[in-house]
């Protein structure tokens, strides 16, 4: 007999177990030697996950968790990202499915969700069997996408869609008049761009083609400046005024081999000054010549045609098209997962 519960604090000591079994360890992206102090940092963390759930035997044994992470950005609060792994001495005793039935009636039925997203090792057979019976279905191949047993593995990203949503088909804002061309230069943002940085990300047309959103404040940006930020971000000035922006992200753990193109963005009025290109190539650079990644990520809107034609003139190949990728204009727009591989 299953049981399904909420995660509790004092699960820690069993999850921490299944955390470190091998066979649960090598289709998941965790790392060996996983300690108990990490696994009570997540359980704590409420913020991280809108919904922890944990399956238990007759006797009450722990024998698998599943999650539902929210997404942060508001344009994409109607997605979650699900996690699930189950003890290796109790598979195929309809855990998983036990498990992932009781997270989609909560998706479905009580947090309004309309797109469940998920990420499974290509060779994880049995898993990628149960997500289809749900009504997954794969919407990328991720090449090479994380470190498995010493080998990069390719991944599949999947998604379950609720039915009838509305596409967007709007078209984009009309360009502004276009900025005298002037010289421009490349550098790391200081705190004193802040505001230019919020106003760059809030234009019609940077809205409209990327996951921002209108009215962001300098706080919204404040994490691009600030010392401590994992991401790498690099500036285009036009004389005072912030005329782009690019956000390369290395990934962690089973995942450093590669880094993802969170932001590339170029001011309506500069647009066909060679702006995108010039930040493009800088942050290739960095992720080649110095932080040594053979794998480089980036999402696009798929109908931003020019911004995909200058990633696949840096050699940058579409791996597949995520449904409903982003709210825009009252309805939901498809995305292409790119990447390019080294």
């Amino acid at each position: 007999m299953i049981s399904i519960r909420p995660a509790r604090a004092d699960d820690a000591v069993a999850l921490n177990r299944i955390y470190n079994q091998p066979s649960v360890r090598r289709f998941t992206c965790a790392l060996p030697f996983t300690s108990l102090a990490r696994t009570q940092a997540v359980l704590a963390d409420e913020t991280a996950t809108h919904a922890r759930l944990v399956a238990c035997g007759a006797d009450g044994q722990v024998l698998g968790e599943a999650s539902l992470r929210r997404e942060a950005n508001p344009r994409r609060a109607y997605a979650a990202t699900l996690g699930i792994m189950v003890d290796e001495t109790a598979q195929r005793q309809g855990i998983g499915s036990a498990l992932l039935a009781a997270l989609l009636d909560l998706a479905d039925h009580w947090l309004n969700l309309h797109k469940i997203e998920l990420t499974v090792f290509a060779n994880n057979e049995a898993a990628i069997a149960l997500y289809k019976r749900f009504g997954f279905v794969t919407e990328a191949v991720l090449r090479h996408e994380a470190m498995q047993e010493g080998v990069l593995r390719d991944a599949l990203a999947m998604g379950r869609l609720r039915q009838g949503l509305p596409r967007d088909a709007s078209l984009a804002p009309p360009r502004p008049p276009q900025a005298p061309r002037v010289p421009f230069s490349l550098r790391a943002p200081h705190a004193d761009d802040l505001p230019g940085l919020a106003a760059l990300c809030s234009l019609p047309g940077i809205c409209f083609g990327t996951t921002g959103r209108p009215f962001m404040t300098p706080q919204d940006v404040a994490h691009l400046a600030a010392p401590e930020s994992r991401a790498h971000a690099i500036l285009a000035l036009s004389g005072e005024v912030v005329a782009g922006l690019a956000v390369l992200t290395p990934g962690r753990g089973r995942h450093l081999h590669a880094g993802t193109v969170e932001s590339l963005l170029v001011h309506d009025a500069y647009q066909g000054q060679g702006i995108g290109r010039a930040l493009l190539s800088a942050v290739l650079e960095l992720a080649d010549c110095w932080l040594g990644l053979s794998r480089v990520a980036l999402a696009v809107l798929a109908d931003q045609d020019h911004a995909i034609r200058l990633y696949e003139s840096f050699g940058f190949e579409v791996e597949g098209r995520f449904a409903a990728d982003i709210f825009r204009g009252g309805a939901y727009a498809d995305s292409l997962a790119m990447a390019r591989l080294r």
